[in-house]
């Protein structure tokens, strides 16, 4: 990968950055528009893509230096297997194995960002999903120095976000702490940095603390959220041993709704951007990828300073 030279290479070259995106064949265009993205603007050591062994054909042009793709059944501390139950209109990915009781693919997804430390040798993780498109340069190098931002909202998880609520009570339950009184802070985003040391500390502790393999225990707790699981062990397990400061600042502008954008829509998005180096385009509004990239750049050009 290409990047923009860091103004600050001497303060930097001691720490190592490592993307990490977990992606399926449907969001394929969007990977690709990241990728191209990532490396136009971002400076860091490697991106790691993730997907199920049978999306391997489609992902391999991807690889380059500094990228690999890898399968998501090579990342897995444990052999499981993906199937797909039901009838068409109702199909659903169901994993098994022999160490846990059988597994949707949602929370596969979870277990695989964090299984991720043990497939990466460098110092930081950025978790970035493959609908993410980068708009400025982001010097990851930079972010990663000292103390490392974790995404953090205060008092923002309170009973009207019952899901929110239940993967706090999970994350208590496998790390053995207190429950957080309500409303309980969020660590969920779509650009999240992790210390992959913190990470690999993590799923120790729960072992240590459940007795049977991190992956099975995983698979009982089911409400599982990856990163509220990480953002309470590093504030309430680690504290300020954890390496990281709290920051509720954003690093990616997101439209979270579900009706897509046309031309109009989308210049009108991004003119709300602020400091922030990458946008967010919720797949779920049916937008393609290779439709937006274009539009997205030209709009860039003349919106976006």
């Amino acid at each position: 990968m290409t990047h923009p030279r860091p103004d600050h290479d001497s303060d930097t070259r001691d720490v190592s950055v490592a993307f990490v995106t977990k992606t399926y064949g449907p969001d394929l265009e969007r990977c690709e528009l990241l990728c191209r993205t990532i490396d136009r603007f971002v400076c860091l050591t490697s991106h790691l893509i993730v997907v199920d062994a049978r999306d391997l054909p489609a992902f391999a042009h991807l690889e380059g230096p500094g990228r690999r793709v890898v399968a998501t059944e090579d990342v897995l501390p444990v052999r499981m297997r993906r199937f797909t139950l039901g009838p068409v209109a109702r199909r659903r990915n169901v994993w098994l194995s022999l160490a846990t009781r059988p597994v949707r693919g949602w929370l596969v997804q979870q277990m695989v960002k964090l299984a991720a430390a043990s497939v990466s040798t460098e110092d930081v993780l950025v978790h970035v999903d493959s609908d993410i498109v980068f708009v400025r340069p982001f010097d990851s190098l930079a972010h990663a120095r000292g103390a490392v931002p974790l995404f953090h909202v205060a008092d923002a998880i309170d009973t009207q976000l019952p899901t929110h609520v239940r993967w706090h009570r999970t994350a208590e339950r496998l790390l053995d702490v207190a429950p957080a009184p309500l409303p309980a802070p969020d660590f969920v985003g779509p650009l999240i940095f992790w210390r992959r040391e913190n990470a690999s500390a993590l799923l120790e502790h729960i072992e240590r603390r459940v007795g049977s393999n991190w992956l099975a225990a995983l698979a009982r707790a089911n409400d599982v959220s990856e990163y509220t699981l990480y953002g309470r062990f590093a504030t309430d397990v680690l504290g300020p041993a954890s390496g990281h400061r709290l920051t509720d600042a954003p690093l990616c502008y997101c439209y979270w709704d579900t009706s897509p954008l046309d031309d109009d829509g989308l210049e009108e998005f991004l003119e709300g951007i602020g400091d922030e180096v990458s946008v967010m385009l919720n797949p779920k509004a049916g937008m393609s990828a290779n439709w937006y990239g274009p539009l997205l750049e030209r709009a860039l050009q003349s919106h976006v300073p």
